[in-house]
């Protein structure tokens, strides 16, 4: 492998950056092949389960929509409960007074 890296080094600028390019589009590819084969594998059961189910897809739409404000609302609900007890902590601070050390000679 050292061998190799040698070798790559030596060549030009632009011969490495062809390489890197095309190695570059051959892993790309492969991880892009390998998701969609796994989308692929999800979708199917996915649509085997809702059609022995009788799902309306508006339906789903509605719920799916639904779940989204409600996560929306739970998150900004914590951020305003997040204001309240940053708020309760600055009441309850404890202002310190700055004190100048003097050195005694």
């Amino acid at each position: 492998m050292r061998q190799y890296i040698k070798k790559l080094q030596s060549k030009e600028d632009h011969v490495r950056k062809q390489i890197l390019i095309a190695s570059l589009i051959v892993s790309m590819s492969i991880v892009s092949f390998v998701w969609m084969y796994s989308l692929g594998a999800r979708f199917n059961t996915e649509v085997a389960e809702q059609t022995s189910q009788d799902v309306k897809p508006f339906k789903l739409f509605g719920e799916s929509i639904a779940s989204t404000f409600k996560n929306i609302g739970a998150s900004v609900g914590n951020i305003s409960s997040l204001k309240k007890e940053a708020s309760e902590a600055t009441e309850k601070e404890i202002r310190l007074i700055p004190v100048e050390h003097t050195v005694n000679q």
